[in-house]
Parts: C-alpha cells; structure tokens; sequence
C-alpha cells in the first residue's frame, strides 16, 4: 500500500501465488485481494493490515468487482456473489453467463446486478431496475471483428459503468477496442478509435466524464502487438 501523504510504501500481506486483482471497500474499511491461488484474501486497514477472512473459491479468480457490501467473482466456469457482512455465505448466480468461459465482471454501481464479459466478445447483463417494471436481462455481441474473411472474436477484457449516467458503460478488447453502450435502449453510443495495443483495462472518474483507458500486451494471441503500456483519458461527455 502506498500512502500518498508520506510516500511510505506499505506491505500489506502476500498470496500463495501472483496477486490478480485489489478492491478496497469505504463501508469495511477492508482491501479485499484475489489471485492465482484461487483465494480471496482481505486485510482490515483499521487493524494493522491484519489478515481478517480467506475464501479458498478452489480454481483462479478471473475477475472480481466490488459495488458498496457486493463482492462478484468470477471463478471457473462460474459467477459467484459474496456480502461483505457475510462472507461465510455465497451466492452462485449462474452456472455460467455463457457457453464459452468468462473473462471479465462488473458490477452495477447503482444498482443490483452484474456484467459479465466473454472470450467471444460477448457481454451478458443482468440489472434489477427500480425504476422500470422489467429488470434488464439479455446477452449481446459487441466486439466482432472480420479478420481474413472470417469472423475473429476477440476477448471482452473489462467493463466499467458511468457512475453518474446511469445506463452508460463501456467494454474493451482484446483488439484494442473500447466501446461505449446504453443498456436501457440497447445501443451503442460511440467506439472509440483503435488504441495501440490490446485494452487491458477500463476506468471512469468521478464525475463520469473521463475514461481512463490502459492499453497492454495482455499475451491471450501469440501475435498481439507489443507497444510499450500507456494509459489514455478520453473526455466522453463531449462526443
């Protein structure tokens, strides 16, 4: 942990194997960390940095998203919800969003639900809405590429959702695409222009007007390009 303040860099604690993912919770005052080892892992800032709960999920954590007590994993072939107040206890929601495996989740930050993300560049949602009679539950297709005459799907690596503008989010992949959607009328608002290498990873400020966009070699393809990381901003509001 690196304290911004004193520039003090801080162990917090270690996994078996590669650390894949941190969260921090403001209602736990917890880091909730996951990796290869197939643990979830999290550690009380209010206590020394001290270990407070491990949840062996029993295969990789692929992805992990955190939206107020809700932690969504992706685990396996499988979607799980886990309550920060309840960690003992977990909630399978599907067997499996898809029929080929998951590489990404987010959870909906105003809401309850989820969005997974696929391999094949498909994004399955499952929303409640409050202020709608139907919930929002469908699948799409949203990164299809032609590649040699053939359709070449490419791997929805992240996806983020406006925590201003609600019905707003974006999805990149693996082709280095990111794409900005509107879940409620079921339509794309913008693509923005290819980025250098694949997008590893996706983020909003704040205010939900910028886009941070990481732009990786994530090595998913023996032939994806290798330019040097970088990470673009990209004013959303005035497209």
């Amino acid at each position: 942990m690196y304290e911004l303040q004193s520039g003090i860099f801080e162990t917090v604690g270690k996994h078996d194997d590669s650390v894949t993912h941190i969260r921090y919770s403001d209602q736990t005052c917890q880091i909730v960390t996951a990796g290869l080892d197939g643990k979830i892992q999290l550690w009380d800032t209010r206590n020394e940095k001290s270990l407070s709960f491990v949840r062996n999920m029993g295969s990789d954590v692929i992805s992990m998203s955190l939206s107020g007590f809700n932690l969504i994993v992706a685990s396996g072939a499988c979607v799980y919800l886990l309550d920060l107040r309840n960690l003992e206890k977990s909630i399978q929601l599907k067997d499996s969003y898809m029929k080929v495996p998951v590489a990404c989740v987010s959870s909906v930050p105003y809401s309850e639900g989820v969005a997974v993300g696929s391999v094949d560049g498909r994004v399955a949602l499952d929303i409640a809405c409050l202020d709608q009679t139907d919930d929002i539950r469908y699948t799409f297709r949203c990164h299809p590429k032609s590649k040699a005459a053939k359709n070449h799907l490419e791997s929805v690596n992240d996806i983020v959702f406006n925590p201003i503008h609600h019905g707003a989010f974006a999805t990149g992949d693996n082709a280095g695409f990111v794409s900005i959607w509107d879940f409620r009328r079921k339509t794309r608002i913008l693509e923005l222009p290819r980025f250098p290498n694949s997008v590893a990873s996706l983020s909003y400020n704040c205010g939900g007007e910028l886009l941070a966009v990481a732009s990786s070699c994530t090595y998913q393809e023996a032939n994806e390009r290798e330019e040097p990381p970088q990470v673009f901003l990209h004013n959303v509001m005035g497209k």
